[in-house]
């Protein structure tokens, strides 16, 4: 026996009773017998409160639906659409699974009797569940006496009316559906699976009945297979809600639902899937007929409790646990509000998390590359080298986390895939990759500038059998290459510091060198007890000094001196001086006008050339590592660790790419037009996708559903870097456009997260639910940006300052040139005045009644 003993009775009972197969019939004689079946039912559980309603339609008709409360707090709305493809079914047929819903959940259900075919055909039911999806978000005080997660679901064709709500939602920017049930849904008007042929599935849905249902629904062919009445033919599934996905084993529709299943799944969207064994389609229907219906029910309870129980409310949720991330929490948690911290790794530290290749170091000294809120934090800590390595600065995010006790409220190993702001609210929807949606007055993105590697953009980078790592996500384990044969593909920072040691260790190391960089000796050596001793006795007052300074980088101090008031010696003298403190930007500020002033930017470039072929033997091959085509300083000059005498070694070779491009990767090696060359394994150190990268990679929708990703199309446009017209009350740390990656980021984390907790605390003050800038004040700020970047030679370099590294990206300026001394001035000036260039808004009342 295939189907189980309650089901095989049942189809008996009904082939006694003689009536002709459904598809024979009209609709309106079918729908006869299926109210008929429909009175076998038992009545469903007592409820709170049961009401009809009435919703207005897109067209201006009415659609009936049922509002079904379980008790006087309900922890969801639930929104059920019914099955009958299309043309059968009703909410009084419905009305004991809606209540045993409600009951089981603890939501309202609001059940909707969308229009049928053939009189009203495609797509009239499709918008009607979103208009009654529209109606139960805005009545939601009503229907629940609060805010609370919004469900959709639906069995057979209601199923498929779930599944293309949500996928409207998405597209729509909200409404922010929780979780998403769908019940065999029908996903694929083609009725191509195997299922339609097997005699198994061929029983109260049959191949021919299904076929009458599209035929009654969606005559034309086009029609049936868009995504709205076809979901599965959507292209992009990612971003949608959780969702659990009920099959019977015997059923036509199982395999389209398996194949939406696993859809959603590859689209990284969270699927729990349960098949029940045994059954047929409609079981789930068929209240007090079939014991598997009661099973399915308590099964989806069960699905729902879980989920719920992941639905939670926080003050702010804070967006990465690196260095902003963590003092963010600290500071909000200082004035007492719920905080949540998202993490996708599986530690603190942020970029140090991740940055984990061979000689990974910061650019900017130590003792300055600190947190300077805590005097206590600083004088505890004793760093070791002039410039930390990766494993160090790890440690010290580590030890700050420790300290002021930071990981309860951090939730690491999970990504926040969405945001969605509900106006009526004025609070975020924050969606996780784990199936979780808090609800938070702020978001905060704590990112980072330089967290989303760039992905190779090499052809057949996929096809090479051996080993490939990506500098930005290098194995935490390290890797050995003795022995090997590597490639190494950039030569960028993080190529530039990892090069001398992979070279230490492999048989042969060949780079790939698309343009050359300008790289200083780092000069690295072990802090003294002294220098140490000193820097404390008086951080105090470095601190000051920081927040003042252009750079956030006091020493060497500020430039007075243009480089055309110098003797050619004296300029000389200078950058040998500069040369030797092993500072970054000793060189760029050697002079006033290094940064303005093509001449003066000459001179100091042709230093640093003359000094590369100092350093390496080979005068072709420092001829190919000497920068020409950029000013000095307008691509993030670099420190490195005998990084051109490297290629002095016998063991390395050097590519030169502008003469001998890249072909693609093959399965054994990399191919350029002068042959293939073998390696055993690649290191693609190509950078990020900086500044927005991070950001984007959530799906954020602000003030009527816009999507920030359609806003940045063109480039990234923020007020202050800060604040981002029609998104309230998100905030950007570092964001595009303030100093950030032109500056110490230490100095630039603390003043971003002091000005953000200022104006949160400010809002709370008063009382105000939201603030965002106004289109105005980002225009402003946008030509200032620009027009403050056209006045130094930075826009001359094909740089990721402006997007240039990563194909497709928009062309702009994404970081404040003005130095962090003016853009502090500015913000400071911003809060003082009352938050000049932002509006704010009030708090609503709660509505009270239900207005139909």
């Amino acid at each position: 026996m295939k189907l189980d003993i309650a089901t095989t009775a049942l189809l008996s009972q009904m082939a006694a009773a003689g009536a002709p197969p459904m598809h024979e019939l009209s609709p309106e004689e079918a729908r006869f017998v299926g109210g008929q079946m429909a009175k076998a039912y038992p009545a469903g559980p007592d409820m709170f409160g049961a009401e009809e309603v009435e919703i207005p339609a897109q067209d201006g008709a009415k659609v009936r639906a049922r509002v079904l409360k379980p008790s006087e707090s309900p922890r969801g709305v639930l929104v059920y659409y019914h099955g009958g493809g299309w043309v059968l079914g009703d909410i009084d047929q419905y009305d004991t699974l809606g209540r045993q819903l409600a009951e089981r959940t603890g939501c309202t259900v609001l059940l909707v009797d969308y229009r049928k075919a053939p009189e009203h055909r495609f797509p009239t039911a499709h918008h009607d569940a979103w208009d009654a999806l529209l109606w139960a978000e805005k009545n939601m005080s009503a229907l629940a006496g609060r805010k609370v997660p919004l469900i959709v679901a639906g069995d057979s064709a209601g199923g498929t009316l779930a599944a293309s709500v949500c996928q409207k939602a998405k597209a729509e920017g909200g409404p922010a559906i929780a979780l998403q049930i769908l019940v065999y849904p029908v996903t694929d008007g083609a009725m191509e699976t195997p299922g339609y042929a097997s005699p198994d599935n061929q029983l109260l849905l049959n191949t021919p009945l299904m076929a009458w249902f599209w035929d009654h629904y969606a005559p034309n062919k086009e029609d049936r297979l868009s995504p709205e009445a076809s979901p599965l033919r959507a292209k992009d599934l990612s971003g949608l809600p959780p969702a659990i996905v009920v099959t019977a084993e015997f059923d036509i529709l199982r395999e389209e639902s398996e194949a939406y299943a696993a859809r959603l799944k590859e689209a990284g969207v969270p699927v729990t899937q349960k098949q029940f064994d045994r059954q047929m389609h409609n079981f789930f229907a068929m209240p007090g007929l079939l014991p598997a219906q009661a099973k399915a029910v308590e099964y989806v309870g069960e699905q729902v409790d879980r989920h719920l129980a992941k639905f939670s409310e926080a003050d702010a949720v804070v967006v990465g646990a690196g260095f902003a991330g963590m003092y963010q929490l600290h500071r909000l948690r200082q004035m007492g509000l719920k905080t949540r911290v998202i993490e996708v790794g599986d530690g603190v530290g942020g970029t140090w998390y991740w940055n984990r290749y061979p000689g990974a170091r910061c650019d900017i000294e130590s003792m300055a590359y600190s947190f300077g809120f805590s005097p206590e934090l600083e004088q505890d800590w004793v760093w070791s080298e002039k410039y930390a390595t990766q494993p160090e600065i790890l440690r010290y995010a580590e030890h700050v986390a420790d300290r002021f006790d930071l990981r309860r409220d951090i939730t690491f190993e999970t990504r926040v895939t969405r945001a969605i702001y509900d106006e009526e609210e004025k609070r975020w929807i924050v969606y996780t990759d784990k199936g979780e949606a808090i609800s938070a007055q702020y978001v905060i993105m704590a990112t980072g500038c330089l967290s989303v590697p760039k992905q190779p953009d090499i052809p057949g980078a996929d096809d090479f059998k051996g080993p490939t790592y990506i500098t930005g996500r290098w194995p935490h384990e390290g890797v050995d290459f003795t022995g090997q044969r590597v490639a190494v593909i950039g030569t960028g920072s993080s190529a530039i510091q990892s090069i001398p040691l992979i070279a230490e260790q492999a048989e042969e190391l060949t780079v790939y060198q698309r343009t050359p960089a300008y790289s200083l000796p780092a000069g690295n050596r072990p802090l003294t007890n002294s220098e140490i001793s000193e820097m404390k006795k008086h951080y105090r007052e470095y601190r000051e000094a920081q927040k003042h300074h252009p750079a956030g980088i006091p020493n060497p101090p500020r430039a007075l001196l243009s480089a055309h008031d110098v003797s050619e010696a004296e300029r000389r003298a200078k950058y040998e001086e500069a040369w030797e403190t092993g500072i970054l930007t000793a060189l760029s500020s050697a002079y006033r006008d290094t940064m303005t002033d093509q001449q003066a930017n000459d001179w100091v470039s042709d230093f640093i050339r003359e000094k590369i072929h100092e350093r390496v033997k080979d005068p072709k091959v420092a001829e190919a590592l000497t920068p020409r085509s950029f000013p000095f300083g307008t691509k993030r000059p670099c420190l490195d660790t005998d990084y051109f005498e490297t290629f002095n070694r016998d063991n390395v070779s050097l590519v030169d790419v502008r003469e001998t491009p890249i072909e693609r990767i093959t399965a054994n090696g990399v191919k350029t037009k002068d042959g293939e060359r073998q390696v055993d394994s690649i290191v693609f150190a190509t950078g990020f996708d900086a500044m927005t990268g991070a950001i984007l990679n959530v799906d954020i929708r602000g003030i009527g559903g816009q999507a920030l990703r359609d806003k940045w199309a063109d480039g990234p446009h923020t007020y202050l870097g800060l604040g981002i017209a029609g998104f309230p009350n998100l905030f950007t740390i570092t964001g595009p456009s303030s100093p950030s990656v032109l500056s110490n980021m230490l100095v630039s984390i603390e003043q971003h997260v002091d000005w953000v907790s200022d104006c949160i605390k400010w809002m709370r003050e008063r009382e105000l639910a939201a603030i965002e800038p106004t289109e105005e004040a980002e225009d402003e700020w946008a030509e200032h940006n620009e027009a403050t970047a056209e006045l130094t030679l930075f826009p001359q370099a094909n740089s990721w300052y402006i997007g240039a590294n990563v194909p497709g990206k928009p062309r702009t300026f994404m970081a404040y040139v003005g130095g962090v001394d003016t853009y502090r001035a500015i913000c400071d000036q911003v809060a003082a005045t009352g938050y000049a260039g932002f509006r704010t808004y009030e708090a609503r009342q709660r509505k009270q009644a239900l207005s139909a």
